[in-house]
């Protein structure tokens, strides 16, 4: 016969063996190891696409690449979609090349003129004016494809400042200085790789030191 203490205890270390062996299997259970974030701005772009599933790269992709850039590091770290296509190619990723071209220059234009309309409804003084044309000769020299872009935004500048030139309200040196801005911008449409040499011969001329005394 049977005892029924016997069972009781056997019970109990049965269950306890038990309660063992899990705790002995949690312990033992390899433990996921923990995502390390990206550091650099290569890192960022790279793990972004291939979190997006590794697809061919267009303007789709390279925009939720630049919004991942963006969240990060900051809107002045995005960087062109051109140049996240160039670090994702090394990285063996298929490039949709017109849409890629498409979208780098829709971005480059778009960011000029965020940078040329905060004063673009008042007059550029000329220190402003040479600023802005450094800016577009740089943009120039980086991409030729933008060229068309960035000679329409000095257009629309160069209307501005010759607008200006004509406003009653401004005293006859700034007319003066909106004429020379808007004379500045047109040298720059026409010949824009001889600009700097133009300037530097301007500035130095009678009439310019006459009305400006620089």
């Amino acid at each position: 016969m049977i005892d029924s203490r016997s069972l009781s205890n056997a019970s109990f270390v049965y269950g306890t063996d038990s309660n063992l062996t899990a705790s002995a299997m949690e312990e033992t259970r390899p433990k996921r190891p923990k995502r390390v974030e990206p550091n650099t701005r290569e890192q960022l772009i790279v793990d972004a696409w291939r979190r997006l599933g590794r697809p061919a790269v267009g303007a789709r992709e390279l925009s939720k690449i630049q919004k991942a850039l963006d969240k990060r590091f900051g809107l002045s770290a995005t960087g062109s979609p051109a140049a996240i296509a160039r670090v994702l190619a090394d990285e063996g990723a298929q490039l949709l090349h017109p849409q890629v071209i498409e979208c780098d220059a829709l971005w480059r234009e778009k960011r000029m003129r965020d940078q040329v309309q905060p004063v673009a409804d008042a007059p550029l003084t000329l220190t402003q004016a040479e600023d802005l044309i450094e800016k577009l000769e740089a943009e120039r020299i980086q991409s030729d494809s933008n060229a068309q872009s960035l000679r329409s935004i000095a257009i629309e500048a160069r209307q501005i400042a010759e607008r200006n030139a004509r406003r009653k309200s401004l005293n006859q040196r700034q007319r003066a200085e909106q004429q020379e801005v808007a004379d500045w911008l047109v040298v720059w449409i026409k010949t824009p790789s001889l600009f700097k040499e133009w300037l530097e011969l301007r500035r130095r001329s009678p009439d310019f030191l006459e009305k400006f005394g620089e």
